[in-house]
């Protein structure tokens, strides 16, 4: 009488495939690409917290909980973590906000997502060491002032670029970090068309292509 239950040979062949399964080539990289992975997004929690200098590769392992060793195996230094982290910054919520119509509007008086200042709050708590500088400001370039400097019309598109992020990190800092009251006030919405024509003229055009892909 069948009891409804596979029989041995079949759950040995079933554990047979489970186990092949799990050692092929494609499982380990999936799983070598998700504790990468996992690395990465607890150093950004942590570089964001503490900065460059307060947090040590054995602090993410532990908080990860893996050796040492593993973390070291996928990144060769902290500052290629710290990379990493940052570049992740830029997928979710770019350093650069886009320099469109609204753009003033938005910075004066727009929302944040909980993680959208991630890589300024890296940026303010790394400055003081000279290798996360040279990190931060080639992310900057590589994701901010290249890619809109080639959407600005005109000359001096790379000045241009690098005084629109200025332009916008500077806001962001003083109103969502800062806190400035000025920036903060009932009557910011008045600051709007000043920002609006500041940008507009670093823009060089009515700004609704300059937005960073």
């Amino acid at each position: 009488m069948d009891s409804g239950k596979p029989s041995p040979r079949t759950r040995s062949a079933t554990s047979t495939r489970g186990a092949e399964d799990a050692s092929s080539p494609r499982s380990r990289q999936d799983r070598a690409a998700a504790t990468r992975e996992e690395i990465v997004r607890t150093a950004r929690a942590a570089f964001v917290e503490s900065g460059y200098d307060g947090v040590s590769l054995r602090h993410i392992a532990r908080s990860v909980g893996v050796d040492p060793r593993l973390v070291s195996h996928y990144f060769a230094s902290k500052a290629e973590l710290f990379a990493a982290a940052l570049e992740l910054t830029t997928e979710t919520a770019p350093m650069v906000p886009p320099v469109t119509d609204d753009a003033a509007a938005v910075l004066l008086t727009g929302s944040r997502g909980a993680t959208t200042l991630d890589g300024y709050y890296m940026t303010i708590r790394s400055t003081s060491n000279p290798e996360a500088v040279a990190i931060i400001r080639d992310v900057v370039r590589r994701h901010g002032e290249l890619p809109l400097a080639d959407r600005l019309p005109g000359d001096q598109r790379p000045g241009r670029a690098a005084l629109l992020i200025a332009v916008n990190m500077g806001v962001l800092l003083m109103r969502d970090i800062l806190g400035a009251e000025a920036l903060t006030s009932s009557d910011t919405e008045e600051l709007i068309p000043y920002l609006d024509a500041a940008l507009a003229a670093l823009a060089g055009s009515d700004g609704s292509e300059t937005s960073p892909a």
